[in-house]
């Protein structure tokens, strides 16, 4: 089995941080201050039909700064009702689980060096990573572009300090202890997402997780204030930038996933659930994310405050 650096990352990678969460224990870690509990509105979706509550849906950053204060009563009075709570993954990830599904998809045998994969400006980029985080081409042999960039992700993370263990995933697990807890996706078929890419969409991304790597702009505090202040406005268009800008890419990595847990959803409600959903921000927000698809099939979708 391959090595592979225990699945936590600062933003390193906006695109990233907003789409996969869950892959690496999540992309979306941040380590600056905690926010003051005043500033708490998390944006929770009720879903109904006759105007009785029958599930509930939470957009996630699944790392965060000690501390952080964002559950308010409304959330935990959610999570009381519901009779399961509904994640990316169900079972917990782990580095070694992780790494096996890394090491099954990602080693295509003969493939040239990841810096020469790249353009000039991306090979460059790449190099400073490297010489950063104290790597090079010979770690990351015969895997594929994606890999590595998920792999540099993780690792940067690591030398930054950065923990999922006070991430929002933790804190529902434990508060919601004894109730059952499903997946929408396996780690394995969140892999083969980017294992499905195309190799210029998987080279893009190693380049772009290169750049942000070296970039000491402060984009992680910016998403953390807006899932707290529950701008929806605001973290659509982070769901819609950068990496998730370009039409195939946004309908391979989020919206055709969205669709395909919608119809996990609607099922489950059809058959008298009770869920408390969990997932990252950038599924719940714009036209394509699970509110609005889930009105789409004749639920009604409605901020709770």
């Amino acid at each position: 089995m391959m090595r592979f650096a225990p699945p936590a990352t600062p933003m390193i990678v906006r695109a990233l941080r907003r789409m996969v969460p869950a892959l690496l224990l999540l992309l979306a870690a941040c380590h600056g201050a905690a926010p003051p509990a005043a500033h708490s509105q998390v944006a929770l979706w009720s879903i109904s039909q006759n105007g009785t509550p029958q599930g509930w849906i939470l957009g996630t950053i699944h790392a965060l700064p000690p501390g952080t204060a964002w559950r308010r009563p409304s959330i935990d009075a959610a999570m009381a009702a519901a009779d399961r709570l509904v994640m990316e993954i169900g079972d917990p990830v782990t580095p070694e689980g992780a790494g096996a599904a890394l090491s099954r998809l990602a080693m295509t045998p003969g493939l040239p060096p990841p810096s020469a994969r790249l353009d000039r400006a991306g090979a460059g980029a790449l190099q400073k990573a490297y010489a950063r985080l104290g790597l090079n081409d010979a770690r990351f042999r015969d895997q594929e572009s994606w890999a590595v960039a998920l792999q540099l992700s993780a690792i940067a993370s690591q030398k930054a300090g950065a923990s999922a263990e006070d991430g929002v995933e933790p804190q529902l697990r434990a508060r919601m202890a004894g109730k059952r807890v499903e997946g929408l996706e396996t780690i394995d078929s969140q892999f083969a997402v980017f294992d499905a890419l195309p190799t210029a969409a998987q080279n893009r991304l190693l380049a772009d997780v290169a750049r942000e790597a070296d970039d000491p702009r402060d984009a992680d505090g910016t998403m953390l204030t807006l899932w707290l202040k529950g701008d929806e406005l605001g973290l659509t268009h982070e769901a819609n930038s950068d990496f998730l800008g370009d039409p195939a890419l946004h309908e391979a990595l989020l919206a055709a996933r969205n669709r395909a847990w919608t119809l996990t959803i609607d099922r489950m409600l059809h058959q008298g659930a009770h869920p408390f959903i969990a997932v990252g921000a950038a599924h719940v927000v714009g036209g394509d994310g699970l509110p609005t698809l889930l009105r789409g099939r004749g639920w009604t979708v409605t901020r709770v405050y």
